[in-house]
């Protein structure tokens, strides 16, 4: 149901106005593009943070949500999400101690690593509470913003691989849009060259 212009008048700003009719269909229209070719979708939950649209994203077909925080992910999980993606490496003993008790109530639990540091703080981590960690590599693609450069992505995945609490499971990318290290408005060159 749409607010009448009466009703927009009488809010009080500010104010969030959400349109669930329409907030729906974007969900439902992304994970159409997605189920076209043939791609999981796992979103973001930056953009909105709210567990409402992450389950009203899942209901639509995404396969899990991804995350910056674990407190993010707490609030996730604590609203009945299942499958969660923390991209953002944690450093720190009270995020990882976090992320090792989180890891205990979720169904799956994925963690980015992108440097053997981060790699080896969860491997310590998971050992300690006797956990396995799913992980994914993060590969910097000309973003400069995280991730290892492509140059010591084998190097990582190799180390990954000789943890004994770590399961390297895939790798990820924040790209943006930039070509050959500069910015760009050309999505396909940008999406090509990610790929």
């Amino acid at each position: 149901m749409s607010l009448t212009s009466k009703q927009l008048l009488q809010l009080e700003t500010p104010c969030v106005v959400i349109d669930m009719e329409l907030a729906r269909k974007n969900c439902t229209d992304m994970q159409r593009k997605a189920d076209r070719y043939r791609c999981s979708l796992r979103p973001h939950v930056k953009t909105h943070k709210m567990p409402l649209f992450a389950d009203m994203q899942l209901e639509a077909g995404a396969t899990g949500i991804t995350c910056c925080k674990v407190s993010e992910a707490e609030v996730m999980a604590q609203a009945g999400v299942q499958d969660i993606f923390i991209a953002y490496p944690l450093v720190g003993k009270a995020r990882l101690e976090r992320a090792m008790a989180l890891r205990r109530r979720v169904r799956r639990l994925i963690f980015g690593v992108d440097s053997l540091e981060t790699a080896q703080l969860l491997q310590n981590a998971a050992a300690a509470c006797g956990q396995t960690a799913e992980v994914r590599i993060e590969v910097d693609t000309g973003a400069g913003r995280t991730g290892v450069p492509r140059e010591g992505a084998l190097k990582l995945a190799k180390f990954v691989k000789t943890m004994p609490n770590l399961e390297l499971t895939g790798i990820y990318t924040f790209k943006g849009l930039i070509f050959r290290g500069r910015s760009t408005s050309d999505f396909e060159q940008a999406a090509r060259e990610e790929g």
